[in-house]
């Protein structure tokens, strides 16, 4: 199984614009090598959520299953398949957002970076985490993903 961080640099447009469902558009070859199964660790900034968290911390906003990797069928304007290679879709059963963030920065920033810088600067890019990274992941997110799937609220 591969996890992966992603850093969601449009949460909040993409949020507004709902309507994408669970869909990732990536040009990022390890996005090529993912499988049914893998999971996607989605963050944003407190700026992007604009509920007056710090605005320069990390937040966890969702964990996405993967259910399969297809090519871009160039089918979505704001996602052209020349920079964006490939489509993630992500099982929704099986995948969350979280209606209360969580604050994850200690966890995602890398060691030794200036707090105050926007997490952002840091995770321009995807990158596979180590088990270790995912065990911290899961336990600062524990009672929000339990509280999910508990309830049923499954994204």
């Amino acid at each position: 199984m591969t996890d992966v961080l992603i850093y969601w640099r449009d949460y909040k447009k993409n949020q507004a614009q709902a309507g994408g469902g669970f869909r990732w558009h990536s040009g990022a070859r390890m996005f090529g090598e993912l499988h049914a199964g893998d999971r996607l660790w989605l963050v944003t900034s407190g700026k992007n959520l604009g509920s007056g968290e710090a605005a320069q911390a990390g937040f966890l906003v969702g964990v996405w299953q993967v259910r399969e990797v297809v090519p871009n069928p160039d089918d979505d304007v704001a996602y052209p398949s020349d920079p964006y290679r490939y489509r993630v879709v992500a099982e929704p059963s099986a995948s969350l957002l979280f209606d209360e963030p969580v604050l994850v920065d200690h966890i995602v920033r890398p060691v030794g970076r200036d707090r105050a810088a926007p997490i952002g600067k840091f995770l321009q890019g995807p990158r596979r985490l180590k088990d270790e990274k995912v065990r911290l992941l899961r336990a600062a997110a524990g009672p929000v993903m339990a509280r999910h799937y508990l309830t049923g609220r499954h994204a």
